[in-house]
């Protein structure tokens, strides 16, 4: 599997898994099909994935929200440095992920 990218670079996908940041106040943060490149340095999540789990990812302000379509519940994630937004996970004490490798 690969993934294109903004700069016509294709990267290879060594593993798939998933993500979950746990908090330290409210639920864990979890992320589904996530894509591991072991040749990129930084890590993206895809606006479209975000959508594609039934939520809107709202840019305002340079800072990004997150609105889960069915509740309408509606999260600051991340903030714009430089051209990139950094996803930020408030009082995360722990993070555990599964890779499977493909």
């Amino acid at each position: 599997m690969w993934i294109n990218m903004g700069d016509d670079g294709k990267y290879h996908v060594s593993g798939e898994g998933t993500v979950v940041f746990q908090r330290e106040h409210g639920a864990p943060l979890t992320l589904t099909d996530v894509k591991y490149v072991q040749s990129l340095k930084k890590n993206f999540v895809f606006v479209a994935m975000l959508e594609d789990k039934g939520y809107d990812a709202v840019f305002s302000k340079r800072k990004i929200f997150l609105r889960h379509i069915g509740t309408g519940q509606t999260k600051r994630i991340g903030i714009r440095v430089n051209n990139l937004y950094n996803l930020e996970v408030d009082d995360c004490v722990a993070l555990r992920s599964k890779v499977d490798l493909v």
